[in-house]
């Protein structure tokens, strides 16, 4: 027969009193054929109940017997330092080796030892049974708990997006908060002006001047700067108080046109000498600007 891996085995190991019991334990070990017949091997036979070294060589082992009389104080004292979870630990009784006079039947001793070991085996399968079936348990677990912790992963991931997608809109709100201030700061008093009337700009124009408008941004840029009185400008479009009001406008602001325009040069002369005199008086009842030659920019 081929020889078999010993961690297909189940691996016992024994426990007994003193050396003389260990010996036979030995030879009855090997009279019932344990590996061959039921591929248990017997590993050890250890010839003491010494804790510090049954131990050391007890470890690891699948089943241990303890050989006692009965549960007695030592086999108490073993089996509550030896046992695990992975193991188990059975009793090989001295009482039912022992014959009338007080000597040990060795026929009696083969079959305790196998009675003991096939009691103890049945009850590591149990064991195993019930350690399989908690792996298998731990194993979904553990999967689940793999794939909750991705998910957790992608939600926190999903929430940086959404955290930055939302500081970025708190952003766009303020900067929308800011115009709206801007705007309602502007024309805060509208309502308390009388009702504009809109009209063309650029029909206007033609209607007033029997020319094309051909600089309306300047038109908003003057407007912006003088805030004339229940007069806008913008879009196309020009408010005022009556169709009057508007052409007035629209005079004054045309003049000073064809003024600086006309007078371009000459303004930027003058303007260049009086940096080298001092300016004359200013009339406070009119806002002109420090550089006249940049108004238009």
């Amino acid at each position: 027969m081929e020889t078999q891996n010993h961690d297909s085995k189940i691996d016992v190991r024994i426990i007994v009193g003193g050396l003389d019991i260990a010996q036979l334990v030995s030879k009855a070990v090997n009279n019932i054929q344990l590996e061959n017949d039921y591929n248990i091997i017997v590993s050890s036979i250890i010839p003491t109940v010494e804790l510090s070294i049954v131990k050391k060589v007890a470890s690891g082992a699948d089943i241990l017997l303890i050989g006692g009389y009965g549960h007695d104080e030592t086999y108490n004292i073993l089996y509550n330092e030896l046992k695990t979870d992975f193991n188990h630990i059975g009793l090989f009784d001295y009482n039912n080796i022992i014959i009338e006079d007080e000597s040990i039947d060795f026929k009696l001793a083969e079959k305790e030892i196998l009675n003991s070991i096939i009691k103890s085996t049945l009850s590591y399968s149990l064991n195993l049974i019930n350690i399989h079936t908690l792996e298998n348990k731990l194993m979904k677990v553990t999967h689940n708990y793999n794939n909750l912790l991705d998910d957790y992963n992608q939600l926190i991931k999903e929430q940086e997006v959404l955290t930055r997608e939302n500081n970025e809109l708190r952003e766009d709100m303020n900067d929308l908060k800011s115009d709206y201030a801007a705007f309602k700061s502007r024309y805060d008093d509208i309502y308390s002006k009388d009702i504009l009337e809109v009209f063309s700009l650029n029909d206007l124009w033609q209607d007033t001047f029997r020319q094309e408008l051909s600089d309306e941004e300047r038109i908003v840029i003057a407007t912006n700067r003088f805030r004339p009185d229940n007069v806008i400008v913008g879009q196309g479009y020009i408010a005022a108080e009556s169709r009057n009001k508007a052409v007035e406008w629209l005079n004054i602001v045309r003049t000073a046109l064809i003024f600086v325009d006309d007078n371009e040069d000459d303004l930027k002369k003058e303007l260049g000498s009086n940096d080298e005199s001092k300016a004359p008086e200013v009339n406070d009842d009119y806002e002109i600007p420090n550089n006249f030659e940049n108004f238009w920019d």
